[in-house]
């Protein structure tokens, strides 16, 4: 049991997702709902006798007291083991400090209603949010992907989708190589994306050509916002509905449209070198995360793609499962999966190389190209990556993907040897070419940041731009 210093020490954390206080037991009902709400998290404590500036003010206890919390316990159904203590913190006054791990057997009521935390705050559970629970628990047989898909039939199918599928499964020997002459149908049966010759839903999502009404959990929103909040104006805002794998041909698009480039050349290198703000392995892992471990019973749920000046976040509804916390993402953990069926077609194609590794993946793969770790964090009712770039957008040379002609290229050898003006170049070039097209292509390569001038009018030269 805490004593009154580690009382004051909690206290002056103030609350949280896993921290509440209470004045006095006049606000036992609304305790026992954070209560509840912590056996439906991942635990917290309930102060009561400790205001909401985190000043312990203490309260009587009397008889009449401890019964009265008994008979708020016996409102948690299931039963779950509720720790309560009493600390006196002077004569006559006690903090009274309720205990609470993560429960057992998520979801659990109080006097007939679930509830759960967000943040600070506790709310009533969505009934929605409550069936959820109520699967995971095991109450109800399936899981979302599980189930028959009855308005698509095979035919509905991406079938070139399928066999890349099977092919990349061959290439990594995760597949026998047999496989590749099966019919479709046997295909999905032997992947377990069959039931009576019926789709499952995992396969719609897997491989669907066409998203229908009833599955608009296949959801991918993406936008660049200007600035650091999403206070300002979208730059570019796209909602698509698509199949899993068409997310993550359509995400890479969008990022490559919008994520900063840093070109450079090296002393010894003729070809200037493009580096994205953020190494794209590690984006590619949040994304095929997000996909994996999504919550596809919600139907309003989606994949979120946020880009801003100094950051990128991916967000997926659907928590981290109660036996994970933050922290456990930043070291070796058992992987829970909320959707096997998926994840093991992305195993099966190498997308994954093994549970529980990708969350160290990311981490790894920024340190190596020096940018901050990814941060982990829950929010609304999701699970969100933020890459944060090493500096804010203005701060990178953003070019233009040039396509260079062979007579740019022959400038560029040229200006590495020495620096030449315009009718120098015209007499080496191959061809020789008219001054005016070699100040064309010159004009063009100092745009794109590959050479610049020195000196004015007649004098000007032309050098290349070495990496600093």
């Amino acid at each position: 049991m805490m004593d009154i210093e580690q009382i004051k020490s909690l206290a002056k954390q103030g609350e949280s997702t896993v921290l509440e206080f209470k004045a006095s037991t006049a606000k036992l009902q609304s305790a026992f709902a954070t209560v509840c709400a912590f056996l439906n998290g991942k635990g917290g404590t309930v102060l009561i006798g400790v205001n909401d500036k985190g000043l312990l003010i203490g309260q009587d206890v009397t008889d009449n007291t401890r019964r009265e919390i008994a008979r708020e316990i016996k409102k948690i159904e299931p039963t779950a083991p509720i720790d309560v203590y009493y600390i006196e913190i002077k004569e006559n006054k006690f903090v009274i400090l309720i205990q609470v791990n993560a429960g057992s057997h998520i979801p659990y009521v109080y006097d007939g209603r679930a509830f759960q935390r967000n943040e600070s705050q506790t709310d009533r559970m969505s009934q929605h949010y409550y069936e959820q629970l109520l699967v995971k628990r095991g109450q109800l047989n399936h899981s979302w992907e599980e189930f028959v898909a009855d308005n698509y039939d095979i035919m509905e199918l991406d079938q070139d989708e399928i066999h890349k599928a099977i092919l990349d499964g061959i290439a990594e020997n995760r597949i026998p190589a047999r496989v590749a002459k099966e019919n479709t149908e046997k295909i999905l049966r032997q992947l377990n994306l069959l039931v009576d010759g019926k789709p499952k839903r995992a396969a719609v999502a897997l491989f669907a050509r066409q998203i229908k009404s009833g599955y608009r959990q296949c959801w991918l929103k993406m936008a660049r916002f200007k600035g650091t909040d999403k206070l300002g104006d979208f730059i570019d805002n796209q909602q698509i509905y698509c199949n899993v794998f068409n997310m993550l041909k359509e995400a890479d698009n969008f990022l490559r449209k919008h994520l900063p480039i840093a070109s450079y050349f090296k002393p010894d290198q003729f070809r200037r070198i493009d580096k994205p703000a953020l190494p794209v392995l590690a984006v590619r892992e949040a994304l095929v995360n997000a996909i994996c471990h999504k919550d596809y019973m919600d139907h309003s749920g989606y994949i979120s793609i946020a880009i801003f000046d100094d950051r990128v976040e991916i967000w997926n509804n659907g928590t981290l499962p109660n036996t994970l916390k933050l922290e456990d993402l930043k070291r070796k953990h058992e992987s829970v999966l909320r959707n096997e069926l998926i994840a093991e077609i992305f195993y099966l194609r190498g997308y994954i190389e093994t549970w529980g590794t990708g969350t160290i993946k990311m981490i790894d793969y920024c340190k190596r190209d020096a940018i901050p770790a990814p941060k982990f964090s829950e929010r609304t009712g999701g699970f969100m990556v933020t890459f944060k770039f090493a500096e804010p957008i203005g701060g990178y040379k953003v070019i233009e993907q040039l396509k260079l002609t062979p007579r740019q290229l022959e400038i560029l050898k040229l200006l590495k040897k020495t620096p030449l003006n315009g009718t120098q170049l015209a007499k080496k070039l191959e061809g020789l070419p008219a001054i005016r097209t070699v100040q064309v292509d010159l004009l063009q390569l100092e745009k794109a940041g590959l050479v610049k001038r020195e000196g004015k009018a007649r004098a000007v030269l032309w050098i290349f731009v070495k990496d600093e």
